[in-house]
């Protein structure tokens, strides 16, 4: 209650203690209205006399809100004229405030005291609506549009500023004809009226509705009246509209939108219900009670009604009969729960309520036109909740989209439907409310149904001539087509179609594959056939490839690129998947596909893709159930068996969740969003929450892009509790090892600790200028509780104990963490006086001890890991549950496991780019789980204890990779055991013995491996002979090892240089030739020119012709460079040299021969510079000298034309760092390129995109212009101390000419007829071939074949993958 009706009891307070009587229709009233409860009223009634009742009632109605004014003033009214009298005078001195004119409402259900944001939008539009100006209620009969009129207009003072205290009420009915019906409401106006005005001496001679049109008019005409509000309820008949058009402001509730269309009213929609809270307010308001003391099912049943006012009413009338045993006996709630589930007619509610609505639902679907009402029946075949586009019912009504459009506009205007905006899928939306098809569905016997689906079918095969992969792309039909073939009875047709590849791709890029694999498990029976054998075999191989490979499929779903048949090829299980795969790929000659050979270790993540982008995730206490986080304030429960989840709302939808942390009883979890708020949740409060998994999946997870078209457009929350700190964020909360308490703390140095319920028990003031990013809670003897925050700023920790219910702060110390990033703080499980950090950049272990004078002392501070590469950071991290193991996750896409005891190397590693990490110990199995999350997706791997798991390694590798028919590959490797070995095809030819020392690189040259330690010995192993010799020894790291073919020597034509930390090379010719070249520079590659030339280029930018004659080296010409260098590449023909330099610059030099000059000489001349915005990578010349290809880090491809020195094309796919460049033989005459990332190889035909207008340059400058062709030479790599193997490149002029030259016209014909015969399979990328997966590598290394025919890379368990060009044979 306001303070001005406050002030006016004060000052009536003796005179109506004085009169009134509460027994006098005062009490009664107050009752009926919900303002006094039982309790209150059994209070008053404790007074002893008349005055002391009336005495507690005014002490009691101030309490009671903002409408107990009123309705105590309205009950004075009947007997105590006086004191309402009084009251209206001190509340409004010249008019009364309380006599609203005639605003006669009728019998309206009890209203939700919580509804507060409809009224707000209905009084907005109130407040502005003008004279002549119309306002519409619309939606379906039962929404609560009267309840909302009647409640907004509650408020006098708005009806006395807006409507000058004169509003009409007419409630129109259907019993008598609309003409009938029209005379009737018109002469009851005028007598409203009448009272109010002097009637005219006479009336025109005409008839009677003309007389009273014309008085009406004249009265709304009128300044005085002309702002009255007048209410149409439930119009029907566009006739009522036409006849009491006064002039007046006029509101219309109407179930049809066409009856006021031509108007132009300004409409509000009523489609959504009350929101969760608002129908719980009005259950605890019939009931007397708190929300809080009602039951989960009273939950439940405002869900099954989906909020609808007047179901919900009328339950609540229901629940009032029987309140005092609602409040005892939860069954009585059970009861009315099932009975609406099983729309159950022999409930009383229900039964009362289908009997009114069918009625109106007759009504509505007698009046469409019988073509209409066909088209609208027609809908009965959709399920409950469903979104209906446009391009659906374009199918089912056989229309076109304009048309049926509109047919839905007609529907949506008489509310038989509704309609919604999907920016998702830039289209309308349609739905039919559960109570509708239900009703439609009663008219219909169960063999009509079957036919209507039929016909749905007979449809569908007729739009996609009998290819259901041809599907429309409608949100829809991909995700229901197993539903209406069930229905029809079509079981036959499950098989044809869900053991399709076509359709199985598109059914995932349009529903996902969990729809897929949810359809594959309900309609197993009919796909099987009655499981026959051979159908069996097909759908256990199927089901089997799609769970293995969910992470490769979702990945490429989501970025647009899904070929089945292509990851189907790299199946590695024999059978029909297999099988089919190739059979499909063959006949698809116009189609580029590749055989995938893997041998060794197949390590499959579990993978399943979620319908939302993944911000965080946590296990909670079971290993298949997920919370996952978004960046739309929703929590996701996620049940990894069922495939269904469960939604947790309470946080704006704008925030993104940054974390989630469920206590140790596994019951309650806390969330913390980028906004600093924290909530807490209940896990579960549904007993029947598996039997709830095993229902039918909702629209919301079926369909990709869906959204309540029914649900209150206002955010449930479901949240207990909130925590916040006023003006500050917080950056981190945690729960106490016991739970009972929740600490967090926030960027303005507050430390917060709360129970459970929200009441602060401690605070504390830090720095304010810190930010406290991190906190955790320690356990001291398994008894006293510590508390540690992270001030990331300071690099300290600093720390509390809870002494009795508060804690004190007893110290602080520094990590010096050098001002990194913490993105992990936590103590360690199991173990007492401990915590783990990670930084961006180490893993660190921090134990310490305290004594009896509660100082912390004797910290002991441990590096357990760190990343080995200055450009990767950790980005998340988590620990397992017995406390012995660290999972961290880098930026380079490798989660690794350490030991926290010992970290001197990962235990094992996994290849994926995840941002959030979380791990379940299965103690009993001997195994923990690691869940890691990225983008959509959710992997989980299984990692074994102590003592079973395998080592895992970065095993460097090289290989000698044969032309397409040749004999087998020539493949080297590191192993486990420190040796390398020599692999041809299967066979293993040649190991060493183990190495003394970390291998740091390996080069394959002919028959020979050179290798390097990281001890500085350079050895060379002879696969033949099986001998290995000591060529160098370094007192440093090797920094740089190249085979030059330069000499004729020993190890067939080449010498091998190297260079240590310093600026000299060292040679090596043969085992009695070695020099040194002094003061070379920091060289970081060397390119063969010819047999007497090379060219170096220093880490500084300095490039050096060198002219060799013997051991002696004369530099020729020299270009000095003003940036460091990070990759260069040698053409083809040893014409042009392509650098590129940390500036972003992209340089073009000419390697010119003066031949004036005797003997000649070749001189450096810069031809063309273009600079670029984002980071480089990686180049590649055509051999053709035509294109430049240029790679750069975030995964862009830009290729120029060299002549012109301009970007003539963008490729745009990979989204990580490109790695490689190769383009095909200049023999094939049409431009092929095969780019590699870490994630994916990708084949490129440049020619099918060149027509593609150009999109916008990222360069920023174009100088000169010239053109050239390649050898590469990668410069930066994983580790920074050792270039890269240049095996492949310093063999690959040598190939290139035997494949020019061995290889016959009929091959080379082949090759190119191959090649020239290749489409693109997606017409949005026409230039790409093909997009293969990359096996989890950690140097995204390619090696392949002179005739570009084959392609070889080794993983990270040491399994070899060898793709080839399917149908080359």
């Amino acid at each position: 209650m306001d303070k001005l009706h406050q002030h006016i009891l004060k000052v009536l307070r003796k005179s109506i203690m004085a009169d009134m009587d509460v027994h006098n229709g005062i009490i009664k009233l107050l009752q009926s209205e919900y303002i006094l409860t039982d309790i209150q009223i059994a209070r008053i009634e404790n007074g002893a006399s008349k005055e002391e009742k009336a005495e507690i009632l005014l002490d009691i109605l101030p309490s009671c809100g903002p409408g107990a004014f009123d309705i105590f003033r309205q009950a004075l009214k009947h007997h105590y004229e006086w004191l309402s009298n009084d009251m209206d005078k001190l509340e409004e001195s010249v008019r009364s405030f309380c006599d609203i004119k005639n605003i006669s409402t009728p019998t309206l259900p009890p209203t939700s005291p919580l509804t507060v944001v409809r009224e707000a939008k209905l009084q907005s539009y109130l407040e502005e609506l003008q004279p002549n100006e119309y306002i519409v209620l619309h939606g379906m009969k039962g929404f609560g549009k009267s309840c909302l009129t009647a409640s907004t207009l509650k408020n006098m003072k708005f009806v006395r500023n807006i409507f000058c205290n004169e509003v009409y009420w007419i409630k129109f009915g259907y019993k008598r004809p609309v003409d009938e019906e029209i005379l009737f409401q018109l002469n009851t106006l005028y007598h409203r009226v009448k009272n109010l005005e002097i009637v005219p001496e006479s009336l025109k001679p005409e008839s009677l509705k003309d007389s009273l049109i014309y008085f009406l008019q004249e009265h709304f005409s009128r300044e005085k009246h002309c702002h009255a509000l007048l209410i149409l309820d439930d119009v029907c008949d566009s006739k009522i509209i036409e006849t009491f058009d006064f002039g007046c402001k006029t509101l219309v509730i109407t179930a049809d939108l066409d009856v006021v269309w031509e108007k132009r009213p300004r409409v509000i929609e009523m489609n959504d219900g009350f929101t969760e809270t608002e129908s719980l307010g009005l259950f605890a308001k019939v009931l007397d009670t708190e929300i809080e003391n009602l039951p989960l099912e009273a939950k439940r049943i405002h869900d099954e009604c989906k909020g609808m006012p007047l179901l919900i009413a009328m339950f609540s009338a229901q629940f009032k009969e029987f309140k005092h045993d609602m409040k005892l006996r939860p069954d009585r709630w059970k009861y009315y729960l099932n009975s609406l589930r099983n729309k159950d007619e022999n409930n009383h509610v229900i039964k009362k309520f289908w009997e009114k609505q069918e009625v109106i639902f007759n009504m509505c679907i007698e009046q469409l036109p019988l073509e209409m009402r066909k088209r609208y029946e027609e809908l009965v075949i959709f399920r409950e909740d469903v979104n209906i586009t446009p391009q659906t019912l374009e199918i089912l009504w056989e229309g076109g989209l304009f048309q049926v459009e509109e047919m839905m506009l007609d529907l949506c205007h008489k509310s038989l439907a509704a309609k919604q905006w999907n920016d998702e899928l830039r289209s309308y939306i349609y739905g039919v409310h559960d109570l509708l098809l239900c009703h439609l569905r009663q008219k219909f016997s169960k063999n009509e149904l079957i036919q209507m689906h039929k016909s749905l079918i007979k449809k569908y095969h007729k739009y996609c001539n009998g290819d259901f992969s041809k599907l429309p792309a409608d949100n829809y039909s991909h995700s229901y087509i197993g539903y209406h073939l069930e229905q029809a009875k079509l079981y036959d047709e499950f098989p044809n179609i869900y053991l399709d590849f076509d359709f199985i791709q598109q059914a995932i890029v349009h529903s996902g594959l969990n729809n897929l694999l949810i359809d594959l498990n309900n309609y197993r029976k009919y796909i099987t056939k009655d499981c026959d054998p051979e159908y069996e075999k097909r759908f256990v191989d199927l089901e089997k490839f799609l769970e293995e490979n969910s992470s490769t499929i979702a990945e490429h779903r989501r970025k647009k690129c899904l070929d089945i048949v292509q990851i189907a090829m790299s199946h590695p299980y024999p059978g029909y998947i297999k099988d089919t795969a190739i059979k499909l790929a063959k006949g698809r000659s116009k189609y580029l596909y590749l055989f995938h050979d893997k041998t060794g270790q197949i390590d499959i993540p579990l993978s399943e893709e979620m319908s939302t982008e993944i911000c965080t995730s946590c296990f909670i206490n079971d290993p298949n159930l997920i919370l996952i986080g978004n960046r739309s304030g929703e929590i996701f429960l996620w049940y990894s068996i069922f495939k269904r989840q469960k939604i947790f709302n309470g946080h704006d939808k704008n925030s993104c969740i940054k974390k989630i942390i469920v206590c140790n009883e596994g019951d309650y979890f806390l969330s913390l969003d980028d906004r600093g708020i924290v909530k807490l949740f209940k896990i579960f409060d549904d007993e029947n929450y598996e039997e709830s998994n095993n229902a039918i999946l909702s629209p919301r997870q079926k369909q990709s892009f869906w959204s309540g078209i029914f649900t209150s457009k206002i955010p449930r929350d479901d949240s207990s509790v909130i925590f916040s700190v006023p003006n500050e964020i917080i950056l981190d909360v945690t729960f106490s090892h016991d739970s009972s308490s929740i600490a967090a703390c926030t960027n303005k140095g507050t430390i917060r600790i709360w129970d459970c319920h929200g009441n602060i028990l401690s605070n504390h003031g830090h720095n304010p200028q810190s930010s406290l990013k991190n906190i955790a809670f320690t356990l001291e003897n398994n008894i006293t509780s510590l508390l540690h925050i992270m001030d990331e700023i300071h690099g300290v920790i600093i720390s509390y104990c809870k002494y009795g219910d508060k804690y004190e702060y007893i110290s602080t110390y520094n990590l010096d963490l050098k001002k990194k990033k913490v993105i992990f703080f936590c103590s360690v499980p199991l173990q007492n006086n401990s915590l783990f950090i990670v930084t961006q950049k180490k893993a660190i272990y921090v134990k310490w001890f305290r004594s009896s004078n509660n100082h912390m002392h004797s910290y002991n501070k441990q590096v357990r890991a760190s990343v080995e590469n200055e450009k990767t950071v950790y980005v998340c991290a988590s620990m397992t549950d017995d406390g012995q193991y660290i999972v961290l996750a880098d930026s380079s896409g490798f989660i690794n496991v350490w030991n926290i005891n010992i970290g001197l190397h990962p235990i094992t590693t996994y290849k994926s780019r995840v941002s959030s990490l979380d791990t379940y110990w299965l103690k009993d199995e001997g195994y923990h789980i690691i869940c890691g999350s990225e983008n959509r997706l959710l992997h989980k791997w299984k990692f074994p204890v102590e003592g079973t798991g395998i080592s895992i390694k970065k095993p460097l590798f090289d290989a000698k990779v044969q032309n397409f028919g040749n004999t087998s590959d020539t493949i080297v490797m590191e192993t486990r055991s420190n040796t390398i070995i020599t692999l041809i095809g299967d066979d293993k030819i040649a190991e060493t013995e183990q190495i003394d020392g970390k291998i740091n690189n390996l080069i394959l040259y002919a028959d020979k491996i050179i290798y390097v330690t990281d001890k500085g010995m350079i050895n060379m192993f002879d696969t033949r002979s099986k001998e290995n010799i000591r060529i160098l020894n370094f007192s440093s790291n090797v920094e740089l090892i190249t085979v030059l073919d330069i000499k004729k020597d020993i190890i067939n034509n080449g010498i091998l240089v190297c260079r240590g930390t310093d600026d000299n090379l060292q040679v090596w010719e043969n085992i009695k030739l070695k020099y040194i070249i002094p003061n070379t520079g920091y060289v970081i590659a060397i390119h063969t020119i010819d047999q007497e030339c090379l060219v170096t280029i220093t880490r500084n930018g300095i490039i050096t012709i060198w002219n060799i004659k013997n051991m002696n080296w004369l530099q020729t010409d020299r270009v000095n460079g003003n940036s460091e260098i990070i990759f260069s590449c040698l053409s083809y023909q040893k014409n042009f040299l392509a650098v590129l330099n940390e500036n972003r610059d992209v340089v073009l030099y000419k390697l010119q021969k003066d031949i004036i000059l005797n003997p000649a000489y070749i001189k450096i001349i810069e031809c063309s510079r273009l600079t670029y915005i984002h980071k480089l990578t990686c180049c590649e010349i055509s051999q053709n000298e035509k294109y430049l290809a240029i790679g750069f880090e975030n995964g862009n491809i830009s290729i120029i034309d060299t002549f012109t020195f301009e970007e003539i094309r963008k490729l745009n796919f990979h989204t990580s760092s490109v790695t490689q460049l190769h383009w095909a033989p200049s023999m094939i005459e049409i431009p092929i390129l095969l780019s590699v990332s870490s994630d994916e190889l990708i084949w490129w035909n440049i020619t099918l995109i060149l027509h593609i207008r150009k999109p916008k340059s990222e360069k920023r400058t174009v100088l000169n212009h010239s053109f050239s062709s390649p050898s590469v030479s990668k410069i930066t790599n994983d580790f920074p101390h050792i270039s890269t193997s240049q095996s492949i490149d310093s063999y690959i002029c040598h190939l290139q000419n035997q494949l020019q030259g061995k290889n016959t016209k009929n091959d080379i014909d082949k090759l190119t007829k191959f090649w020239k015969s290749k489409e693109g399979k997606d017409p949005k990328q026409p230039g790409i071939l093909a997009i293969v997966e990359l096996p989890s590598n950690f140097f995204a290394k390619i090696c392949v074949s002179t005739d570009f025919t084959k392609y070889v890379t080794v993983d990270i368990y040491g399994s070899i993958s060898t793709f080839t060009l399917c149908g080359y044979d």
